[in-house]
């Protein structure tokens, strides 16, 4: 898990995705952790992302591309969570509103959003590994006679 978790935040910071005065190492806003944002907003975040595998042109790395999908995964996941409009659909309908957004904002807003996500897959991954090796001591440790 730790490495899914790397290869997530690496690709994050490896693609582009610009950097806000708001992403540091303090604990996680409501914003970072998803929380007051639409299923719409979630929307947009899957489109940019999208759009940012979209034109790759074949420069972006796989783990970058990796990084992407799963962010836009994670959007699409909180969209379909809420709604119960088929993807398809509800990409195709939000396509023309999300074409006014403001394209910086969305940067923004998405990159800090996904590298938050990002986070708490990490915080998962070393909570994984410290899991699996108390149960291995556990295992590995002599029996009483």
């Amino acid at each position: 898990m730790r490495i899914l978790g790397g290869i997530i935040a690496g690709a994050l910071m490896s693609s582009g995705l610009s950097v806000s005065a708001q992403d540091n190492q303090e604990p996680l806003n409501t914003e970072q952790s998803g929380q007051g944002f639409s299923p719409e907003d979630d929307l947009d975040c899957a489109l940019y992302i999208g759009g940012l595998l979209g034109s790759d042109d074949g420069v972006m790395t796989s783990d970058a591309q990796t990084g992407l999908v799963s962010a836009m995964t994670y959007f699409l996941g909180r969209y379909e969570a809420q709604r119960g409009t088929p993807i398809n659909v509800a990409l195709a309908e939000r396509y023309p509103a999300y074409l006014e957004n403001d394209s910086t904002q969305l940067e923004q807003t998405c990159g800090l959003r996904a590298r938050g996500f990002a986070r708490r897959m990490e915080d998962l991954g070393r909570v994984m590994v410290e899991v699996q090796a108390e149960q291995q001591s556990s295992t590995d440790a002599p029996e009483a006679p």
